[in-house]
């Protein structure tokens, strides 16, 4: 009989998870979970029970599964790793995504927040040491000093007081809206260009994208962006010959400078004009891939995939009260509002302490949560997202037709483990179709939790 000689997807599809194992077992979960209950192998076809795993009451630990590098090393990897696939899946294809999708046209943008005041400098995206703010006369906006990397005076305030803190909350809070709009602006530019109507564009040409968002040092939210031109039928089909990545270049920027949104007013609060910074970066993604590009922006991209407002030294989890969802009361029994129990009416979670930030972090979250009280807000759950300097938007998004998805990922390598599985318990694998069926209940920190038949956790 000849071997069996894997098929390139197949063989594409066992690395990403072997690696993926890899990754898990180089290095543990920090924040491990304990969970109770049962989970069953079973035949798909008929139901039939292989194996059943009761424990007898004993738990089981599971990861913690948290994008956060900051959180977890070993968890934030295999998001990584799983983003990466994704964003680069787009570039070359991949997994159900057809190759030909390297031949489209694609850009990679970066797009910027507005400036809220002068902060200090660190060395250029080159690695290159440079002067802070020499060339200003004395003053509050002055420096002149040489920040090496890593110095905590990067990224703030050279002058606090006149820092516009809210300007900088509300940009946070409305830039996955503000990048919504530019979306829509750049398919209305691409209709004019062809002279069509959008409906009529649309039937010929789709724009799709994938981003991340990235906390820059003063903790300001930007974009890095894959987009790409596809046919109607989605990446499997060439857009018109019309629709090229000068075409789409053009668009971009006519949007970016274009879009905008007003904020609304209040007694104590002026409307703000949000709109993107005037730092707009856009690099040709050539089909042929002569450098490896497509690899080093997909690894580029999934590399702030796990970052968050950490950037600004706010490493805090969410600050506000469960009970009353930050508001600090809640309803009574004959509808009148009556102070949270839990919280005593600060809205803030119990035991949550600010005073270990850095002074510009947490300004940071202060003004998030003083915006987060006034009514003309309550919208944008800025008390909810104050950890993350009011930024709300997922970090990590895509078109639906960019390429695979994170589910199809994880069902990837839940597969593989089903498979590896049945095979410690001496069932072929190959010779039926197997899903795995669980009854688990979470019952706390696997560190903190004790277990009596593992002897306990940590105190």
């Amino acid at each position: 009989m000849m071997p069996h000689t894997p098929d390139p997807v197949e063989a594409d599809a066992l690395a990403r998870v072997i690696l993926a194992g890899d990754t898990l077992r180089s290095d543990a979960c920090e924040h491990p979970i304990r969970m109770v209950g049962s989970g069953l192998l079973v035949e798909a076809d008929t139901g039939r029970i292989l194996h059943r795993h009761t424990g007898d009451g004993a738990a089981i630990t599971v990861r913690c599964r948290n994008r956060r590098a900051s959180v977890c090393r070993a968890c934030s990897a295999l998001y990584r790793l799983d983003a990466y696939h994704l964003v680069a899946a787009g570039l070359r294809g991949g997994k159900d995504t057809p190759a030909v999708v390297g031949e489209r046209p694609r850009l990679f943008v970066t797009l910027t927040a507005p400036s809220f005041g002068t902060v200090h400098l660190g060395p250029a995206h080159d690695g290159t040491p440079r002067r802070c703010h020499h060339e200003r006369r004395k003053g509050a906006n002055a420096c002149g000093r040489w920040h090496l990397t890593g110095d905590p005076a990067i990224g703030t305030p050279l002058d606090p007081k006149h820092y516009d803190y809210t300007g900088q909350v509300l940009f946070n809070a409305h830039a996955g809206l503000l990048w919504r709009r530019l979306t829509i602006e750049v398919r209305r530019a691409l209709a004019r260009t062809a002279g069509l109507s959008r409906k009529k564009a649309h039937a010929q040409v789709r724009v799709v994208f994938a981003k991340v968002a990235e906390f820059q040092t003063r903790g300001c939210v930007h974009y890095h962006a894959i987009v790409r031109l596809d046919g109607p039928d989605g990446p499997g089909s060439a857009p018109p010959d019309w629709a090229t990545v000068e075409v789409l270049e053009t668009a971009i920027r006519h949007a970016a400078g274009t879009v905008h949104l007003a904020s609304p007013a209040t007694a104590t609060v002026a409307a703000r004009d949000m709109r993107w910074g005037r730092h707009l970066d856009i690099q040709h993604l050539p089909s042929d891939d002569p450098d490896g590009s497509d690899v080093a922006i997909a690894r580029y991209v999934a590399k702030y995939a796990t970052k968050a407002a950490e950037f600004t030294g706010v490493t805090i989890a969410a600050l506000f009260c469960r009970s009353c969802n930050g508001l600090g009361v809640r309803d009574g029994r004959d509808r009148e509002e009556m102070l949270c129990r839990v919280c005593g009416g600060s809205g803030r979670r119990p035991g949550v302490n600010l005073s270990d930030l850095p002074a510009h972090g947490q300004a940071l979250v202060q003004a998030c949560w003083q915006l987060g009280g006034i009514r003309a807000f309550a919208s944008l759950r800025l008390r909810r997202w104050a950890h993350q300097a009011g930024y709300r938007g997922h970090v990590t998004t895509k078109s639906r037709s960019y390429s695979t998805t994170f589910a199809a990922l994880r069902s990837e390598r839940g597969e593989y483990n089903i498979a590896r599985h049945a095979q410690s318990l001496g069932i072929d694998p190959n010779a039926r179709q197997l899903i795995a069926v669980g009854d688990w209940r979470y019952v706390g920190d696997a560190l903190r939790t004790p277990d009596p038949s593992l002897g306990g956790g940590r105190p």
